[in-house]
C-alpha cells in the first residue's frame, strides 16, 4: 500500500516537474528565512543560558525619583557591595564587576584591549570554561585572566599562562600582571563579553578618587547570589536603608530604592526597556527578533499559498485518476493521505534544501552584516542538533507547513463523485474563492515586504543627511589625560601642514561629560554638561544662532557663564534666551551667554538630550581636538600616530574620527536596508512565480476558451482583457492591504528602533505599489500574450 502511494507521488511530481521544482526552490528560501529568525530569536530567549548558577544570581540595580518619576539603573553606588557582604546575611555571594579598558605592554609592543575589575569569587558564581589554568587564578592580585582570542593576539599558539603583561598606568606608571589563566571566548548571548579579567581591588591604583572604594558617587555594577528566592524581598528591605548613604553626597541623584534583578533574560530585558546604567551585553532589540519573526512567516505563508494554489491548479491533469480510483473503491480518506503525502514530501525536500541555504548562505550572510564572523560583534550560533527546541521548530515547520499548503487542495479534490468527474463536469485549476483570498494575501504579504525594503531604504537616506549639530568629517580627537600631554602633543602637531585648527578641552561629545538637573525659577530639567576650551565649538563645528562664544582668558565666563543648545531654551519656554540665569547645584548662578544647534550625542537612536557648556581653562585638559580639510585627515592621522609614538611610546595612539559614530549608525542602517530588501526580494519573488504557476495552469485548463474565441475573431486585446480582468482586480485589492499593512510594519518597526527617523510616506506606497503592479504585469501579460497568440487550429486540435 505504501509502496503504491509513494509511486503514485513521484509519478504525479515528475509529471509537474518544473512547476514542483519553483515551489520547492520558493519554500526552501522561506523556510531558510525562518530558520534564521528562529536563531535569531533564539539568541535572546537563551541569553546567560550556559550560566549554570543563573537562577540564584540577581543584579542590583538602582530605583532613582526625580521629577516624580521613578528610573531604574543597572548600576549601584561602589560601597555597596561591602555593606552587603558585611550586613546582609541572607546573601551568599557578592561580586563587584566594572568594566574599564587599559594599555598593555608585551615587549616592545603596546596593546589596547578592554580590562573588568571583578572580585576573585566571579568565575566562581559564572560559568567560563578554561583551556589553560582556572578561575581559582584570579585570587592573587598580580594575576590577570584573558580569553582565547586575546591569547592568541598576544601570544600566537604558545602557551600564555604563566606568562608577564605589562599595565601601563596613569600618569606613566606600571605595573606586571602575570597570566593565571586564559578562558574560551563567551558565546555571543553572554552577559560578560570582556577579553580581560583581573582583581577588582586593581581598580582603585587606578583612580585615587576611588577612596579604596568608600566613595559613595562612584557606579558599578553589583552581583548577589541568593539560593532562597523567597528572601529576595527580604533582602531589598535591608539594603534600602544604604540609598541615604547615596542622597547625602548626590543631591542631584536622588534614589528611592534598591531592587534585585535576575539574571535570566537580565540581557534581554535590558534591550527592550533599554535601560540606562547596563555595563553588560544586552540582546538583540526587539525590532531585529519581531521584525525578522514576522517578515519570515510572511514568506513562509506567500510560498504555502503558492504551493496550494499550484496543487490546485495541476490536480485538472489527475481528474481521471481521482474518478477511477473512486470507482474502484478508494475511499476519500485514502485520497486526503496521497495528496497530503505528496505535499509532505515536497517540503520535506523543501526543509532539507532550506537548511543547506541558511547553513552556506543566510546564517553566515547574517552574521557578517553584524560583525558575528568571529570579529567580536553580535552573531547567531546555528546549533542544530545541540538543542532539542530547533528539532520541534523543524518538525512543527513540516508539519504546518504540509497542512497550509496541502490541506485545502486534499480536502477540495477528494469530494468530487466520481460521476461528475468521468462525465468531464469538474473543473479545476479556475480561480475561485478561496484561490481569490489566497492570491490576494500573497500579494498583499509581498507588498508588505516591498513598503518595508524601500520604507527602510528611504530611512537610510534621510537619516545619513541628518544634522547632528557638528561636523561629522574632517574632525579627530584623542585622549591626551593632562596638560602636560595636551601641550606636549599639541607642540608636535603644530609642524603638521593643512591642519586648520587645533583645540583642547576637558570633555567632548561621544567621550566624556556629566549630568546634572539645571533650574529656572521654579522648572528643573536634567543637562548634559561638557567643560570645553575656548576653540572647542569651531573645531568640532557647533553652530551657534545666538548670542556668543567664550573669551579666551575670561574670569567672568569660566565661573559663570554658559552657552546652551536649543532644545534647553525650547524646553525652559524661551523666546530669547540670552541673559538668562540658571541655578546649578541649588546656589551657583549661571547666565547665558550663546545657543547653538541641538547636538545629537545619542544619534538618532534616543532622545535629543539638552546639553550646557562651560569654559574651562588648559589646566583641565583632557582631549585634543584637531580639525582639517577631510580629503586630507588620511595622512594626517599617520602622521599623528608617527608623533604619537615618538613621544608616548608607552601609549597606545587612541585617536579617533568623529564621525565614526555615524559611520557605525549608517553601517547599521544600511546592514538593516539589505536584510529587509532581501526579505522583501524573496517576497516578490515567490509571489512572481506563484503567479506564473498559477497562470500558467489556468490558460492551460482555457485554451480550447481561447481557440474558440480567436476562432470568432477576438483579437489578441480581448483575450487578454478577459483573461486578466480577475488578476486586476486582485491586485487592486492587495495594494490596499499591502500599502496600509507595510505603512504600520515598518513604522513600528523603525519606531522601536530610533527615536528619529522617516517612516513610510504615500510616495514610499505609491513606488511599493508601482512596483508590484509592474512584475504582476509582466509575470500575468508575457504568459497571457503568448497564449492568445497561438494559432487556434493547433489549440483546438490538441483539444
Amino acid at each position: 500500500m505504501l509502496k503504491n502511494y509513494l509511486l503514485i507521488t513521484v509519478r504525479a511530481l515528475l509529471k509537474n516537474k518544473v512547476y514542483i521544482f519553483i515551489n520547492v526552490l520558493g519554500l526552501a528560501v522561506a523556510i531558510a528565512s525562518c530558520i534564521v529568525a528562529y536563531f535569531n530569536y533564539d539568541h535572546n530567549a537563551s541569553f546567560d543560558n550556559h550560566h549554570v548558577n543563573r537562577e540564584s544570581i540577581y543584579r542590583v540595580n538602582s530605583v532613582r525619583e526625580f521629577q516624580n518619576q521613578l528610573t531604574t539603573y543597572g548600576y549601584v553606588p561602589l560601597p555597596l557591595g561591602d555593606m552587603i557582604r558585611q550586613n546582609v546575611g541572607d546573601v551568599d555571594a557578592v561580586t563587584r564587576y566594572y568594566p574599564g579598558g587599559s594599555n598593555m605592554r608585551i615587549k616592545d609592543e603596546v596593546f589596547s584591549t578592554g580590562l573588568t575589575y571583578v572580585d576573585e569569587n566571579f568565575f566562581d558564581l559564572f560559568t567560563f570554561e578554561f583551556v589553560e589554568g582556572s578561575g581559582a587564578g584570579l585570587k592573587s592580585k598580580t594575576n590577570i585572566l584573558i580569553s582565547e582570542t586575546l591569547a592568541k593576539k598576544y601570544f600566537g599558539n604558545e602557551k600564555a599562562e604563566g606568562k608577564m603583561i605589562t599595565q601601563i598606568l596613569p600618569e606613566g606608571g606600571k605595573k606586571e600582571l602575570e597570566i593565571g589563566g586564559v578562558f574560551k571566548d563567551q558565546p555571543s548571548n553572554s552577559s560578560f563579553g570582556s577579553s580581560a579579567f583581573t582583581r577588582f581591588d586593581n581598580w582603585f591604583d587606578m583612580d585615587s578618587t576611588l577612596l579604596e572604594g568608600a566613595n559613595w558617587k562612584s557606579r558599578i555594577t553589583l552581583f548577589i547570589q541568593v539560593s532562597d528566592p523567597s528572601r529576595v524581598a527580604s533582602i531589598e528591605s535591608q539594603i534600602k536603608p544604604y540609598v541615604e548613604n547615596n542622597n547625602q553626597v548626590r543631591e542631584d541623584f536622588i534614589m528611592r530604592s534598591f531592587v534585585l534583578d535576575p539574571l535570566e533574560g537580565m540581557g534581554v530585558r535590558d534591550s527592550y526597556e533599554e535601560k540606562p546604567g547596563t555595563w553588560t551585553s544586552q540582546g538583540s532589540p526587539i525590532a531585529a527578533v519581531v521584525g525578522m519573526g514576522m517578515m519570515g512567516i510572511i514568506i513562509l505563508l506567500i510560498a504555502c499559498f503558492n504551493l496550494t494554489n499550484t496543487t490546485i491548479a495541476i490536480s485538472s491533469r489527475r481528474l481521471k485518476e481521482i474518478g477511477l480510483r473512486k470507482v474502484m473503491g478508494g475511499l476519500r480518506k485514502q485520497l486526503v493521505f496521497q495528496f497530503l503525502s505528496e505535499t509532505l514530501l515536497i517540503s520535506l525536500v523543501a526543509l532539507l534544501l532550506g537548511v543547506v541555504i541558511a547553513e552556506w548562505f543566510l546564517i553566515p550572510e547574517f552574521n557578517k552584516m553584524w560583525g558575528g564572523d568571529g570579529n567580536g560583534g553580535f552573531g547567531i550560533d546555528a546549533d542544530y542538533f545541540g538543542r532539542p527546541n530547533f528539532l520541534i521548530f523543524m518538525v512543527s515547520i513540516l508539519l504546518i507547513t504540509s497542512l497550509i499548503a496541502g490541506g485545502y487542495p486534499a480536502l477540495y479534490i477528494s469530494k468530487f463523485e466520481p460521476a461528475v468527474i468521468l462525465k468531464g463536469k469538474a473543473k479545476l485549476g479556475g480561480t475561485n474563492v478561496f484561490t481569490w483570498v489566497l492570491l490576494t494575501l500573497q500579494l498583499a504579504f509581498s507588498l508588505v515586504g516591498i513598503v518595508a525594503s524601500i520604507g527602510f531604504s528611504e530611512n537610510a537616506k534621510y537619516q545619513r543627511d541628518f544634522d547632528l549639530g557638528f561636523n561629522q568629517d574632517g574632525v579627530v580627537y584623542c585622549y591626551v589625560e593632562n596638560q602636560s600631554g595636551y601641550d606636549t602633543y599639541r607642540n608636535a602637531l603644530a609642524s603638521i601642514p593643512n591642519v586648520n585648527l587645533i583645540a583642547g578641552t576637558q570633555h567632548h561629545i561621544y567621550s566624556s561629560y556629566y549630568n546634572d538637573p539645571i533650574k529656572y525659577l521654579d522648572q528643573e530639567i536634567e543637562t548634559d554638561i561638557m567643560n570645553v576650551g575656548e576653540d572647542y565649538l569651531e573645531a568640532v563645528g557647533f553652530t551657534l544662532t545666538e548670542g556668543r562664544n567664550f573669551m579666551k582668558d575670561s574670569e567672568t565666563d569660566k565661573k559663570e557663564s554658559v552657552i546652551i543648545t536649543d532644545i534647553v531654551a525650547q524646553k525652559f519656554g524661551w523666546d530669547d534666551p540670552i541673559g538668562k540665569e540658571l541655578v546649578w547645584m541649588d546656589t551657583v548662578k549661571l547666565y547665558v551667554i550663546g545657543v547653538v544647534k541641538n547636538v545629537y550625542t545619542n544619534g538618532l537612536w534616543r532622545e535629543l538630550e539638552p546639553m550646557v557648556l562651560r569654559y574651562t581653562t588648559q589646566d583641565k585638559y583632557q582631549y585634543l581636538i584637531l580639525n582639517a580639510p577631510i580629503e586630507e585627515m588620511k595622512n594626517i592621522n599617520q602622521e599623528m600616530e608617527a608623533k604619537w609614538k615618538g613621544i608616548f611610546p608607552n601609549k597606545m595612539y587612541n585617536a579617533r574620527y568623529l564621525n565614526e559614530a555615524a559611520l557605525d549608525a549608517t553601517r547599521d542602517n544600511i546592514n538593516i536596508v539589505k536584510m529587509f530588501a532581501f526579505l522583501g526580494f524573496v517576497a516578490l519573488g515567490l509571489t512572481a512565480t506563484g503567479l506564473f504557476t498559477l497562470v500558467s495552469l489556468n490558460i492551460l485548463r482555457r485554451m480550447k476558451e481561447i481557440g474558440v474565441r480567436k476562432t470568432l475573431g477576438a483579437s489578441i486585446g480581448n483575450i487578454a482583457a478577459i483573461i486578466n480582468k480577475e488578476f486586476a482586480i486582485i491586485l487592486i485589492i492587495a495594494a490596499i492591504l499591502g500599502s496600509i499593512g507595510g505603512k504600520y510594519l515598518a513604522g513600528w518597526l523603525m519606531s522601536s528602533i530610533w527615536k528619529y527617523y522617516l517612516p513610510p510616506n504615500t510616495l514610499t506606497l505609491i513606488i511599493s505599489s508601482g512596483l508590484l503592479f509592474v512584475i504582476a504585469t509582466l509575470t500575468v501579460g508575457f504568459k497571457v500574450y503568448n497564449a492568445a497568440r497561438m494559432n487556434p487550429v493547433n489549440t483546438l486540435r490538441d483539444e
